[in-house]
């Protein structure tokens, strides 16, 4: 072969390569990070065993007025998508009282799994949340799609969902 062959294949062999990766590599998104949960009844999970299911982890606060009008949303959410599998895990910070966040459930019938995160674990695992509401939207492949620092309106809960429902 002579050498202008060997350059004109080498080359097309080299963008083939990087038209291969391109096409086959991942969407970008980064992965959830590994997270083990224990809800309000005691029952312990982590977040690779929801893979295969859409999943919001909302990091909330009781004192925290976004939080509080947030939640007739993520009720309403967690009963709209209960037959697609979405998972709501609300995760009180861990300034905030066991009791507190007992009462609020009970008192605003939050329908949806709620974790305490008293030694603040899941807050550094989840790239260290210290404002709420905080919110991650993480689709069947157990990737992050999308992070919301703030309070959400319905619309915006809403299109968020239906993206990790792919």
């Amino acid at each position: 072969m002579k050498k202008k062959d060997f350059a004109v294949f080498s080359f097309i062999l080299a963008v083939g390569a990087l038209l291969a990766y391109l096409w086959l590599s991942p969407s970008g998104h980064p992965v959830a990070p590994v997270a083990a949960f224990k809800d309000l009844h005691g029952k312990q999970f982590t977040l690779a065993e929801l893979k295969g299911r859409p999943v919001i982890v909302n990091f909330w606060a009781t004192t925290c007025p976004g939080c509080v009008k947030e939640i007739p949303i993520l009720i309403q959410m967690a009963d709209k998508y209960a037959a697609q599998q979405l998972q709501i895990i609300g995760v009180s910070m861990n300034y905030d009282p066991e009791s507190q966040v007992r009462e609020m459930v009970k008192q605003k019938k939050m329908n949806y799994t709620i974790v305490l995160d008293s030694s603040g674990e899941l807050a550094r695992t989840f790239n260290n949340v210290t404002l709420t509401p905080t919110t991650f939207f993480i689709n069947k492949q157990g990737q992050i799609i999308k992070h919301k620092l703030g309070e959400m309106s319905h619309n915006e809960m809403e299109n968020n969902i239906q993206q990790i429902m792919l």
